[in-house]
């Protein structure tokens, strides 16, 4: 398992071996997170908005979402007109 210093501007050498196995090139860019208490450094996709896609899959299509909003939205109006004078 390689060490690696952390500079006093809290920059850090990742291995070169490393660095090739996961697509890291300099220069670039990487995602940092956190996952359970460790810190995960990953490749950050060229094209931002197609490696973000299939990010925010949802449960049901948005077309049934929609249908499913109107009908609720049509539905309060209707209660709403009949609460009227």
């Amino acid at each position: 398992m390689p060490m690696v210093k952390i500079s006093a501007k809290g920059q850090v050498v990742i291995p070169a071996h490393l660095r090739q196995k996961y697509g890291l090139q300099a220069p670039g860019r990487a995602i940092i997170t956190e996952k359970e208490g460790q810190i995960v450094i990953t490749p950050a996709p060229a094209d931002p908005v197609r490696g973000a896609r299939g990010m925010l899959k949802a449960k049901q299509s948005l077309t049934k979402t929609h249908t499913a909003y109107k009908r609720e939205e049509r539905k309060l109006e209707e209660d709403h007109e009949q609460q009227l004078p």
